[in-house]
């Protein structure tokens, strides 16, 4: 297999929980609440669905519990932050430390037991395609899954009377309230569909990906979720282009040593070899999706205009009918 086709293979499986996890946000995003505890969801989720795959010897029961496991977290940030007015932050914050607290706790167990995950499933013809097939038509359900999710989203947010109330309680808590729309209704779905949504990618991970628990093995990975959202300005088409760019860079950097040849003999500059060296080095190609996480705040923090990127107006501001 040439490096490209292992690499787009690799980049498709690692897109899965980034893309299930921003897409999550961006609906609790989309309905005016942050959720800054992904993260934390999606440790629960990865525990929970393992534990349960192993004590029940069901990946599809595991899957369904890690999918629980984020919904109970977003449920505690949905009563602080919708009912109780707590700040937004602090309380995705709260929450993320929450999840490293309890599953590195209650995970120490399940360290260094594995499961057969979800197998691959090849779509006869379409396989054989070259490159691409093996690329995008030999993945496991959860993959499938995740890719069929995006045209769902896009459809229910942006060409359907569900969507266009999230957005008017994104966008005007106060007015669609006298418009007759639920806003609490809306914002507890929505922060549980995120919720859902974070548990099923910390799932992949253990069930469909890794095949293990590890402690903290999301690695960051709820961050650049969060990230994703405001990369892609709010907009689901450029959040599958961004969660696809942020997974090649992961891809290639479990491939360094095979990237640094070739691209040391394609330069043929001697003086160019050492940089390249370092640049491509296994180490510091593990850094890039975090430093491009720390980029893309930075842009934000920027911008005096949230409306300038497409943010929700009502987004971080509690709303209270009396």
């Amino acid at each position: 297999m040439s490096l490209f086709a292992a690499t787009l293979e690799s980049t498709v499986r690692l897109a899965t929980p980034l893309l299930l996890a921003a897409m999550g946000e961006l609906i609790a995003e989309r309905s005016g609440v942050l959720n800054l505890g992904v993260e934390g969801m999606m440790l629960a989720g990865a525990l929970g669905g393992f534990a349960a795959a192993i004590l029940t010897g069901s990946i599809w029961i595991g899957f369904g519990v890690g999918i629980l496991a984020g919904m109970a977290l977003a449920l505690v940030h949905a009563v602080l932050c919708i009912s109780l007015k707590a700040d937004q932050v602090i309380s995705g914050i709260m929450l993320t430390l929450l999840g490293v607290g309890l599953t590195t706790y209650f995970g120490r167990g399940y360290v260094g037991q594995s499961i057969e995950g979800f197998q691959r499933i090849a779509i006869p013809g379409l396989v054989e395609i070259p490159v691409l097939g093996t690329a995008l038509f030999s993945i496991t359900a959860l993959d499938y899954l995740s890719l069929l999710l995006v045209p769902v989203v896009w459809y229910v947010l942006f060409r359907t009377n569900i969507g266009a109330e999230i957005t008017a309680v994104g966008e005007d808590p106060e007015t669609a309230d006298t418009a007759g729309v639920p806003v609490f209704y809306i914002q507890y779905a929505c922060v549980l569909i995120g919720g859902a949504l974070a548990g099923a990618a910390g799932a992949q991970l253990s069930l469909a990906f890794t095949n293990f628990w590890g402690v903290e093995m999301t690695a960051g990975r709820g961050w650049i979720a969060v990230a994703l959202v405001i990369f892609a300005q709010w907009r689901i088409i450029p959040l599958l282009g961004g969660a696809y760019f942020f997974a090649a860079i992961d891809a290639l950097s479990f491939r360094s040593s095979t990237v640094r040849e070739y691209v040391v003999d394609l330069v043929g500059i001697s003086a160019l070899e050492s940089m390249l060296q370092f640049l491509l080095n296994p180490q510091v190609m593990n850094t890039y999706p975090y430093l491009l996480t720390i980029a893309v705040l930075w842009y934000v923090m920027r911008q005096t205009n949230r409306n300038e990127l497409g943010a929700p107006s009502g987004l971080l501001k509690s709303y209270d009918r009396e």
